[in-house]
């Protein structure tokens, strides 16, 4: 069994190579609601991660 942190990867993957909310529902047994939540958090997640990486690095002694 895959992870929902794969399969959410999955999801957001195929949307962004232009496949359709109610598409990736029937795919993944979800709602389309769902799918557009599991994009925006992962997509929101990424960001998140993103800025990190990009941030100074801080100093601890």
């Amino acid at each position: 069994m895959v992870g929902k942190g794969a399969r959410n990867a999955e999801i957001e993957k195929l949307h962004s190579e232009g496949a359709s909310y109610a598409a990736l529902a029937r795919q993944f047994e979800l709602s389309p609601s769902r799918v557009q939540q599991i994009i925006a958090n992962t997509r929101r997640m990424r960001k998140r991660l993103q800025a990190g990486f990009d941030a100074p690095p801080r100093h601890t002694t």
